[in-house]
């Protein structure tokens, strides 16, 4: 049976399961900040990338102003990613994002499971302009992009409208099969705007699952530069970019 997201948008929050991102198990009132279960805080804490803001030298930023994430792209994390991403399980990105709105963002937690972070901002003017999230290569039938469903809960919580006006232009090969090059080549020029879409003089944010290389969200901050943006900052839920000695876990030993 398809599922009809626009339906599923409009019912109350409270119908759907309140569950724990990275381990699926339901949020109890002790849950951590309301969205991650005391058995994940250890792991969630371990992988957090503090601070959030990516450096450049790990990764390929040519038409993005700066970018962050909340997340190593480790254990507990990928697959939380992944079980949004190819599992179908769409409302945990309620919970990822909302994490991405505390650690990202510096919203004040959620004080207990369905609550939203509550985001203080810049009382005269709005962070950005407005929301974009990346469109999926290789979205799943009947599903929405998980960009898409983290820009929508974010944009609920940051108070900033969201726009998408991003589409691929060009398919090329996935991502993961390539090289770093290969990736930067295969993303110029495959993301465009739809025609008629003025952005002029706002400032967006770009709203991707991961950042790997930067190569996709270089590619789409071009494409929102050339119709009007003055800047693009990209965030993600994680950054494919290999963890500190003291983030690592210890080997394990045999008996």
């Amino acid at each position: 049976m398809r599922t009809d997201f626009a339906q599923l948008r409009r019912l109350p929050d409270l119908l759907f399961p309140r569950r724990c991102p990275f381990c699926g198990s339901l949020l109890g009132p002790d849950a951590l900040q309301g969205t991650v279960c005391p058995a994940c805080v250890p792991e969630e804490m371990r992988l957090q990338h503090i601070p959030a803001r990516l450096p450049e030298g790990e990764h390929d930023f040519y038409a993005v102003r700066e970018a962050a994430a909340a997340y190593y792209y480790e254990d507990i994390v990928r697959t939380a990613v992944l079980r949004c991403k190819r599992g179908g399980c769409f409302w945990y990105a309620r919970e990822l994002a909302d994490r991405v709105a505390v650690l990202v963002f510096g919203a004040l937690p959620a004080k207990q499971p369905g609550k939203m972070p509550q985001y203080a901002g810049v009382t005269a003017l709005p962070l950005y302009s407005c929301i974009v999230p990346v469109p999926p290569r290789q979205p799943l039938p009947g599903m929405p992009g998980l960009p898409l469903l983290l820009a929508r809960r974010l944009g609920a919580v940051l108070g900033v409208p969201v726009e998408t006006p991003l589409y691929i232009k060009r398919r090329g090969r996935p991502q993961k099969e390539l090289t770093r090059e290969q990736r930067l080549q295969n993303a110029r020029g495959a993301f465009g705007c739809r025609p008629g879409t003025d952005l002029t003089g706002r400032r967006v944010l770009l709203i991707d699952d991961i950042i790997t290389t930067g190569a996709t969200a270089s590619a789409c901050a071009l494409a929102l530069l050339e119709t009007g943006a003055v800047e693009v900052t990209a965030v993600a839920i994680a950054a494919a970019e290999e963890l500190p000695k003291s983030r690592k876990k210890p080997p394990e030993t045999k008996p």
